[in-house]
């Protein structure tokens, strides 16, 4: 963040897309299976890591005042014409989506995470107006070290790739 400054002074510019992307799993599948250290580093991981990167990374979201680029400038670029800010969540992280139970820490992490997400985008509401938001997102299950244990039990079209996964998120 203190390098950013020099990249982001707040008279010109602004951080205009944001990915927070943390992610660790213990596969707990009954609660004889918590292990302390493991939630603590499940919770200091996936939700409080994103929580500490919006505290500060956030002053370099834009203001009401802040002049955006134009809507064709945007597209021009590749970029919303809002400045984003994505948290990275979870499927499993939706308690009414919870079918199967288990993972027990993970879960809990990432509802965390969309919690954060939901309270940092009405923050950037009041602070930012329609220039910025805050947004949880899950991609589904990647092919990637973190779910490598489960590909078996994933159906073929629902295993997606990195590249698809990066894709679908920009």
């Amino acid at each position: 963040a203190e390098d950013a400054k020099t990249m982001f002074p707040p008279s010109s510019h602004h951080l205009h897309l944001a990915f927070s992307i943390p992610g660790i799993l213990y596969p707990e599948k009954s609660p004889a299976q918590l292990d302390h250290s493991h939630l603590t580093h499940t919770f200091a991981i996936n939700t409080i890591g994103p929580l500490l990167l919006a505290k500060h990374f956030s002053p370099f979201l834009p203001k009401k005042s802040t002049e955006m680029p134009s809507a064709s400038e945007c597209e021009e670029l590749g970029i919303p014409a809002q400045a984003v800010w994505l948290n990275m969540s979870a499927r499993v992280g939706s308690t009414s989506d919870n079918g199967l139970g288990g993972w027990y820490s993970y879960r809990a992490s990432k509802a965390g995470v969309n919690s954060v997400s939901k309270s940092l985008d009405l923050y950037l509401r009041g602070r930012s107006g329609e220039k910025a938001m805050a947004m949880a997102y899950h991609p589904g299950t990647v092919k990637t070290g973190l779910s490598k244990d489960f590909w078996g039990g994933v159906k073929e079209e629902k295993l997606f790739s990195p590249e698809y996964a990066v894709e679908k998120m920009v």
